[in-house]
């Protein structure tokens, strides 16, 4: 009890420092989840009449800007020109598409979708249009990004 006594003002003193400490760390990861992207990509078709359309979205569901790095498209797993991918899917077929990209150093902020890819083509038949899914599936595209914190993040669509 003497010890508490004689030692009171420097005991509280390191609790206060204990718990100034431990408030900053916990604040330092809010402030990184607050700003944390978070790359997704949708698909979705659609058929009107005898059109069919295809498209391809990335889009960013987390907090904060997603800072590109790199861009890949990959054909069957290997990497490829984008628009030779396409080309390459779409052979054969009177299909008209469009493609966007994301350059090295682009902000994609919070809330933000990009179309890649959207191809209509003709389409008679459930069939055509499986047939067009199975073809672009073949395609994967890869973004290497990163938070307002610095903290790298991998997308890939195939893994998501």
């Amino acid at each position: 009890m003497q010890f508490l006594s004689d030692h009171g003002a420097e005991i509280i003193a390191l609790c206060a420092l204990f718990f100034t400490i431990y408030q900053a760390i916990v604040q330092r990861r809010h402030n990184v989840l607050s700003v944390q992207p978070h790359l997704t990509s949708f698909a979705h078709e659609h058929v009107d009449g005898n059109v069919g359309k295809l498209h391809l979205q990335l889009m960013n569901n987390g907090l904060g800007p997603a800072f590109i790095k790199s861009f890949q498209v990959y054909l069957d797993n290997k990497p490829c020109d984008y628009d030779a991918a396409i080309k390459h899917v779409t052979k054969g077929t009177k299909c008209k598409w469009f493609r966007s990209t994301l350059g090295d150093d682009y902000a994609m902020r919070a809330g933000e979708i990009k179309d890649l890819i959207i191809i209509d083509f003709p389409c008679d038949s459930p069939n055509v249009l499986k047939e067009m899914k199975e073809r672009l599936n073949r395609l994967d595209v890869k973004v290497e990004y990163f938070c307002a914190y610095k903290k790298a993040k991998h997308f890939d669509t195939f893994k998501s």
